[in-house]
């Protein structure tokens, strides 16, 4: 009997081992749970913000302006994605012989040079003069020639700009047509030196993006901002770019040609908000130690201007 006694005890004391180690494993699997659910909602809300921002565009000037800040915080180096297509479309301006009438920017995807239109055009024409062509041709050979040694497609975008004042005869009807054709008479040399047709692009913006304010504060016609207005814009985007970064004015003519780029007279490193300081326009030297970002239009007199308007007779002299 003893040892049916000891048997029996045995038994109830595992039984009692067993239910204790099953109610312990029990209330371990319930208090985790949570973990699951928890890393469940983790994954698909990783994958949600992922495919957002797959489908997103990134506003590459923002971004860039943005590595540069850090950057400067942090006192590292920045270096843009176009600072070495700067440095060479500064020495083919050099070399061209116009730097001293050109002004160059560098937005992070892009790198712009503006010329004033009589450069290339006489007044009220989108013929490109012999003086003009030799220009272009010059520059579209160099940049043919820099994008198949590097093996990149750039895209070119030329844009033309008009002064303010409304055409009142002649072959256009409007600054519109104007700045259109002479857009695309500039890109018919680069189609003729081989560049793909794809990625040429020309825009006619009128008077829709002034660099400096037509009118005085009494209202009569400013001339040399109006000569200032008027000119071509030859924009290099690199080409992964896949749209046109626009441009803010606001509206009254005094935003810088690029509302992205800060605008730095290579000759001296002076920063100019909203554009050229006459003080420091002159002619520029080659640069050779440091990235270029602009260079500073030389300053004139006031150009012989286009356009007459008969309504205007004491306040608006020719212009575009």
């Amino acid at each position: 009997m003893a040892v049916i006694r000891k048997l029996d005890k045995e038994k109830q004391e595992q039984q009692t081992l067993y239910i204790i180690d099953k109610k312990r494993g029990h209330d371990e699997h319930s208090d985790s749970n949570w973990i699951i659910s928890y890393a469940d909602m983790m994954t698909l809300l990783c994958i949600f913000f992922i495919m957002l921002y797959s489908m997103s565009k990134q506003d590459t000037p923002l971004f860039e302006k943005m590595k540069k800040e850090v950057a400067e915080h942090f006192g590292t180096k920045y270096e843009a994605p176009t600072a070495e297509l700067g440095k060479f479309v500064n020495n083919v301006i050099i070399e061209a012989g116009v730097a001293k009438d050109a002004m160059m920017s560098n937005d992070g995807m892009s790198v712009s040079v503006a010329f004033h239109s009589t450069m290339f055009f006489d007044s009220l024409s989108a013929e490109i003069s012999p003086a003009g062509r030799e220009i272009i041709e010059k520059i579209a050979t160099r940049l043919y020639d820099y994008q198949v040694q590097h093996g990149k497609k750039y895209k070119i975008v030329v844009e033309g700009h008009t002064d303010s004042q409304p055409i009142t005869g002649g072959q256009f009807a409007s600054n519109w047509e104007l700045s259109s054709g002479r857009a695309t008479r500039v890109v018919r040399l680069f189609l003729d030196k081989k560049f793909d047709p794809q990625n040429l692009l020309a825009i006619g913006y009128a008077d829709t993006q002034p660099v400096a304010p037509s009118r005085n504060a009494d209202g009569t016609w400013n001339l040399e901002n109006l000569s200032k207005n008027r000119r071509v814009v030859l924009r290099v985007l690199m080409p992964e770019a896949d749209n046109i970064p626009w441009k803010v004015i606001d509206g009254k003519g005094t935003g810088s040609l690029e509302s992205n780029t800060a605008v730095t007279p290579v000759a001296n490193g002076l920063s100019v908000a909203g554009g050229v300081n006459p003080a420091v326009q002159q002619v520029v030297q080659p640069v050779t130690t440091a990235p270029v970002t602009t260079a500073p239009v030389q300053a004139a007199a006031p150009a012989a201007a286009e356009h007459v308007a008969p309504t205007f007779p004491s306040s608006a002299p020719a212009t575009e």
